[in-house]
C-alpha cells in the first residue's frame, strides 16, 4: 500500500470522526440544556459548554482540520 493510498483512506475517516466528535459535543449540550435553538445557532455566543463538551468540540474541529489538510495534500499531489 502506497502512502497515497493510505492517506486516501485516512482522509474520509478523519472527516467523519471529526464531525462525529463535534456532534457529540453539541448533542451533549442539547441533552443537558434542552436548548435546540442554541445548537442550531452555534456561531452565536449562546452555547455554554461544559469542559467535557468544549474538549469534544475542539478535538473534533482539529480532527476535521487534519482531514481537510490531508485532502488538499492529496489534491495537490504532494502525497
Amino acid at each position: 500500500m502506497s502512502v497515497h493510498d493510505f492517506f486516501s483512506v485516512v482522509e474520509p475517516v478523519l472527516l467523519v470522526v471529526g464531525m462525529a466528535m463535534v456532534m457529540v459535543a453539541y448533542l451533549g449540550y442539547v441533552r443537558r440544556t434542552r436548548d435546540l435553538a442554541g445548537m442550531i445557532k452555534f456561531w452565536e455566543k449562546r452555547l455554554t459548554l461544559t469542559r467535557r463538551e468544549y474538549a469534544w468540540q475542539r478535538i473534533g474541529i482539529v480532527t476535521l482540520l487534519l482531514g481537510v489538510v490531508v485532502r488538499y495534500l492529496l489534491v495537490l499531489g504532494a502525497i
